[in-house]
């Protein structure tokens, strides 16, 4: 089956390159017969690599007009406790619960020996459970905008208590200073907070059940990501703990993981950074 369609492939190419070579000497001397040439001469040569690329060949002309459908499955309901997602199919009612893992050092500051020993703790987790673990890590950017909205707020009301205190005729210079004071910590903590990296990674272990119905779905797989928290908690000597509400949205949100007003604010800053 492979040959017969290398030397259809070929046939075609070939085919389609003496083609253009004869309308080249039929059309004259003009752009259009130089153009017919070089597409004479590049399809003779496809011809002739059929031999060697066909591996290549055949998928691509099977790729047209396919369609690829990436989920059809309904989208997750967070539990009425708040410590799982939860997903529905025909086979029965699932229950994902997730369980942050705090990293106190980041693997840079690590010597060779120390990296290979948090290597061999976290294979020690895998045998804290029969049951199937997921362990990941992401990065994702910190969503500054709700904190630095605060401090905005704080630096209006400081500069208006200034404003205040600089009309009143009789304020003392201790006074003063203090609300001058004031003003200045909140416009550098505004400073440092807008000028720092907004990356952070998160280490976290997934864990699911399945149920009758949502509630048993739920329980069964909180209850086991309570047994894998206190294994990974033991091994790595850590407060490892089932996360719930809307701490449970960094590990599936996009938007919690790339926050779009944070990331227009960057965005913003690096164009006018550049002059742009």
């Amino acid at each position: 089956m492979a040959l017969k369609s290398q030397m259809l492939l070929f046939i075609v190419f070939a085919g389609a390159s003496m083609v253009c070579a004869v309308l080249t000497y039929t059309v004259g001397n003009s752009l259009l017969a130089f153009l017919l040439g070089v597409l004479a001469l590049i399809l003779a040569v496809v011809a002739f690599s059929t031999k060697y690329y066909m591996y290549l060949y055949i998928p691509a002309m099977r790729m047209k007009n396919k369609n690829i459908a990436i989920s059809s499955a309904e989208p997750y309901l967070l539990s009425p406790s708040g410590t799982s997602i939860i997903t529905s199919d025909e086979n029965g009612t699932y229950a994902s619960s997730f369980i942050t893992i705090p990293i106190y050092k980041s693997g840079t500051e690590m010597s060779d020996q120390e990296r290979l020993d948090i290597a061999r703790l976290f294979s020690r987790i895998l045998t804290v459970s029969k049951s199937t673990i997921k362990i990941s890590s992401q990065l994702y950017i910190v969503n500054k905008d709700k904190y630095i909205a605060k401090i905005r707020n704080k630096l209006d009301e400081s500069e208006s208590k200034l404003r205040s205190v600089l009309q009143q005729a009789g304020s003392g210079t201790q006074i003063t200073d203090r609300a001058k004071g004031e003003v200045t910590m909140w416009h550098n903590l505004l400073n440092n907070i807008s000028a720092s990296k907004s990356e952070a990674l998160i280490t976290y272990a997934m864990v699911s059940a399945n149920g009758g119905n949502e509630e048993e779905a739920s329980s069964i797989a909180y209850q086991h990501a309570e047994e894998v928290a206190s294994g990974i908690s033991a091994i790595l000597g850590i407060s490892a703990y089932v996360a719930d509400g809307e701490e449970i949205l960094n590990f599936i949100e996009p938007d919690r993981m790339i926050p779009v007003e944070t990331v227009n604010e960057l965005i913003h800053q690096k164009t006018v950074e550049e002059g742009i």
